[in-house]
């Protein structure tokens, strides 16, 4: 490997280190993610079933099973908790696996892309980079978020798309519709936008022909439609994808929006991805005459096309949130790193004649990675967030016994970071509607019922009481 490529490699795997593995070890969860993570968790303990699966015993919106999205993404993560049990870096390991996976798939469709050109074929550190460095791409991996299980399928139905146009392979094409069927089976409609790859490929490219791009549309949209159809018929599917589509899909997306204007995804869209266009901005004027040609030009115009249908058709509703476009990140580096990558060539043969710099930039990459694994190591199980809540948890855990149903006062029922972390380490479900119980749980500073009395359990920002007679209710 020549010291330029060697350079950008280690650059590469210090940056993606550094953003990625300390903040990963460490506990704390945002909310969604940690709903993920109980419910994966419950399934693979038996409380609730792959079509049935359930977050506490009280269940959720108002509905006893857990039907936030499709059931595939809680059921992988589930086969890892059977595997590996249940310590706190279980998922973590399950999310670092899909970015390891993502990282491969990366390279694979790059080599697919610079089969031609053998000038940039061995750049395929440059797109992982530009992936890599978007802040919503470590932000999902850390919290465990459904996005990084539904951009495995979505970019693989996009290496399907384009190698089966190139190779006009109709088992790539029924793959292509398969893994936008998993897509979809993990979080929903978002998941069909590479069904669009083959056409905007043709659009900008003109490669694969008319017949083999409409071909390489309709097969995987068939696909996709017939598994549902079958699904369809099991009444145990049936009985899951149905208060999905009614509740989450019909009901919440018009009832609760997230955003004032339809136009907010794509503004977030546009912030997220300023590192990467200023990198490869920068560097494509840095190398002076390493602007891209037609032969990089247009299918870079195309992957980031591809790109921006997974994120433009969200502005049809109002419930938008930034890492929602995550899947739609890896056509978007593939394309911003072909625009660029012929700038990079030019300034990798630069960088390889001046040993001192490669060298330099090698230690750099070298050290970057080292300090992350080093301050990993330093991290381990330490709070990232919720700190004073993780400890109470902790105390709690130790003094309730694991599976009890705890009153709560009303304000903590919608504190689901407390919920997650009682049911994910201690199998500890609350209950804010005033029935008795053993147990009862408030905020400090609030009244305790009248039964209830304190337990003398050290809290930060909760107070636990043991109540008499079994009475947990409210007066």
């Amino acid at each position: 490997m020549d010291p330029g490529r060697k350079a950008l490699m280690l650059v590469t795997a210090g940056a993606c280190a550094l953003l990625l593995l300390p903040g990963l070890v460490r506990e704390g969860m945002f909310m969604d993610g940690m709903l993920y993570t109980v419910v994966a968790h419950n399934e693979a303990r038996g409380i609730g079933t792959f079509w049935q699966p359930r977050f506490s015993q009280l269940g959720l919106a108002n509905m006893d099973t857990f039907h936030e999205h499709p059931p595939l993404g809680f059921g992988m993560q589930a086969l890892w908790f059977r595997t590996f049990g249940s310590a706190f870096w279980v998922e973590r390991a399950y999310a670092l696996t899909t970015a390891l996976l993502m990282v491969a798939l990366l390279l694979g469709i790059w080599r697919e892309l610079t089969r031609g050109d053998a000038r940039i074929r061995g750049l395929g550190a440059w797109p992982v980079l530009l992936w890599g460095i978007v802040p919503q791409v470590f932000w999902c991996t850390h919290n465990n978020m459904l996005e990084n299980t539904m951009g495995l399928f979505t970019t693989g139905a996009l290496w399907c798309a384009l190698r089966g146009l190139r190779t006009g392979s109709m088992a790539l094409a029924v793959g292509a519709g398969s893994l936008v069927f998993l897509a979809t089976f993990t979080k929903g409609v978002p998941g069909l936008f590479p069904l669009g790859a083959p056409f905007l490929w043709w659009l900008f490219t003109r490669q694969g022909g008319v017949r083999r791009m409409v071909l390489f549309t309709v097969v995987p949209v068939v696909t996709v439609v017939l598994v549902y159809l079958a699904l369809w018929q099991w009444p145990d599917a049936r009985a899951n994808l149905e208060p999905y589509v009614e509740a989450r899909l019909m009901h919440r997306i018009a009832a609760k929006p997230t955003v004032e204007h339809r136009w907010q995804i794509l503004l977030d869209l546009f912030n997220s991805q300023l590192g990467p266009i200023m990198l490869a901005g920068v560097l494509v004027l840095a190398a002076a005459r390493g602007a891209s040609g037609p032969a990089t030009g247009r299918p870079a115009l195309a992957l980031m096309a591809i790109g921006l249908s997974g994120v433009a058709p969200m502005m049809l509703t109002l419930v938008q949130k930034s890492f929602y476009s995550v899947p739609a990140f890896p056509p978007i580096a593939l394309g911003l790193a072909l625009w660029s990558a012929p700038a990079l060539e030019r300034l990798l043969e630069r960088i390889a004649l001046r040993r001192g710099l490669a060298r330099g930039l090698s230690v750099a990459g070298g050290a970057a990675l080292l300090t992350a694994l080093a301050t990993s190591v330093l991290l381990w199980g330490r709070p990232g967030r919720d700190a004073d809540m993780l400890h109470d948890v902790a105390r709690i855990g130790a003094t309730v016994p694991q599976g009890t149903l705890v009153g709560c006062a009303p304000e903590l029922w919608e504190q689901w970071n407390l919920q997650g972390y009682l049911l994910r380490y201690h199998d500890i479900s609350l209950d804010p509607h005033g029935r008795p119980h053993s147990w009862f749980l408030a905020p400090v500073g609030n009244d305790l019922p009248g039964e209830c009395h304190p337990e003398g359990t050290a809290l930060r920002t909760l107070r636990l009481a043991r109540c008499t007679h079994g009475s947990g209710a409210m007066k």
